[in-house]
């Protein structure tokens, strides 16, 4: 593990920032497969889409770059569904991932 020094984090900060890291690439995950199914993917597909959407969570801070990337290819898939509502689906993908990795938030 880094020391202190040399990321400026302490040791618990430092698990902390991997254990959201694993948090949010779950959700992501959860996300992609949700979305993904919706949209007819399957097999290597399905898997190049989760790595993709996960991608797209480091464009910007925060969730909104995640759920605009979902509501774009939900509507390009004929499921038109509101932004509220995939932020609603990404709530319960958090709780679940949450259940998942065994972490508190």
């Amino acid at each position: 593990m880094p020391s202190q020094h040399s990321t400026g984090r302490s040791p618990r900060r430092h698990h902390e920032d991997e254990s959201l890291g694993s948090i949010r690439a779950r959700r992501n995950l959860l996300a992609a497969y949700w979305a993904g199914s919706l949209i007819g993917l399957s097999g290597e597909d399905l898997g190049r889409y989760a790595s993709d959407l996960h991608e797209a969570d480091h464009a910007e801070a925060g969730d909104g770059d995640v759920i605009a990337r979902l509501f774009e290819d939900l509507e390009a898939a004929g499921h038109g569904m509101s932004k509220s509502d995939i932020a609603g689906a990404l709530r319960r993908f958090h709780a679940q991932a949450l259940k998942d990795t065994g972490c508190t938030e």
